[in-house]
């Protein structure tokens, strides 16, 4: 049933990053994120139909993409202040 339907290493990397940087996310930017995301739907379901669910999962996997980066980032950052006190 699962045969050659198993995700490469690539892909289970970014998903497991993508569920660590949400575990880590504070109240306000999961809200904001999850807001981003229902106006997204919103959008492919209720718009003028130029917005495709194509689009939409791009779109999606683009800010998911996006939170990974950013939150490497902070993560960075905070090594990098802790490190010159």
């Amino acid at each position: 049933m699962f045969e050659k339907k198993l995700a490469d290493e690539e892909s289970v990397n970014h998903y497991d990053n993508v569920l660590n940087c949400v575990n880590e996310m504070k109240e306000e930017e999961a809200k904001a994120f999850l807001k981003q995301v229902y106006a997204r739907i919103d959008i492919a379901l209720n718009g003028n139909g130029e917005y495709d669910s194509q689009k939409f999962l791009k779109d999606l996997d683009g800010k998911f993409k996006e939170l990974v980066e950013v939150t490497k980032k902070e993560k960075e950052k905070k090594k990098e202040k802790n490190q010159a006190e």
